[in-house]
């Protein structure tokens, strides 16, 4: 399923307004751009929880019209941080980009924390010790392993509950603020910190952090 039918089939138009916005704004400035060959979306949270979500997409207006998604970008963001006093989610950067032949657009959010993330995209993200996740009704996989593929040991999370873990069911290129030790199993590493877990076919995402 792609990317728009999915947000539209789940009711949740965020990410899809967010960039319609920009296409609006970038329309003219896609002629011209250089090739982008590895250009994925990608989740960074920092040691505080704060999210960064950059997001590579095709826009195309056969789904709705430039005017419509900038509409709904804007109502949907101001919605959300209306409700605090200060803004939780703002729009860092926007480009138009060219992957190959298709023009793709690139959207740069900042959320101020995980739960602000998981609120506004209707999408679960938990970022905390492993202690903090089950006081919150997540279940800590003991089926973890680790880069060599072996099983995390028995005694493992309960001696270890201030670890810090990442749960998700986001498939966006994870980039961790501390080193993976454990992972789903389908993980790709590239690097100590960085998760490619688009393969995984289990609903969740979890990452045991080596802090």
């Amino acid at each position: 399923m792609d990317f728009y039918s999915k947000l539209a089939g789940r009711g949740s138009f965020n990410k899809i307004a967010a960039l319609g916005s920009i296409a609006l704004i970038l329309a003219i400035a896609a002629t011209g751009c250089g090739q982008q060959k590895q250009n994925v979306t990608t989740m960074t949270i920092d040691p505080e929880g704060k999210v960064t979500y950059v997001i590579y997409e095709d826009f195309s207006e056969d789904y709705y019209s430039a005017d419509e998604l900038s509409k709904m970008a804007e109502k949907e963001i101001a919605e959300y941080n209306s409700e605090y006093i200060s803004p939780k989610i703002s729009i860092e950067d926007a480009e138009v980009v060219e992957d190959d032949d298709n023009v793709r657009v690139k959207l740069t959010m900042t959320f101020d924390s995980y739960s602000d993330f998981s609120n506004f995209n209707q999408e679960s993200l938990f970022y905390g010790t492993v202690k903090e996740a089950r006081e919150s009704g997540f279940t800590v996989s003991t089926g973890l392993v680790d880069e060599n593929g072996d099983k995390i040991p028995d005694s493992y999370l309960e001696d270890h509950e201030d670890k810090h873990i990442i749960i998700t069911d986001d498939r966006a290129r994870i980039q961790a603020p501390y080193g993976i030790e454990y992972m789903s199993n389908g993980t790709t590493l590239n690097g100590k910190k960085e998760a490619d877990i688009s393969a995984i076919t289990a609903d969740t995402v979890q990452l045991l952090l080596s802090k």
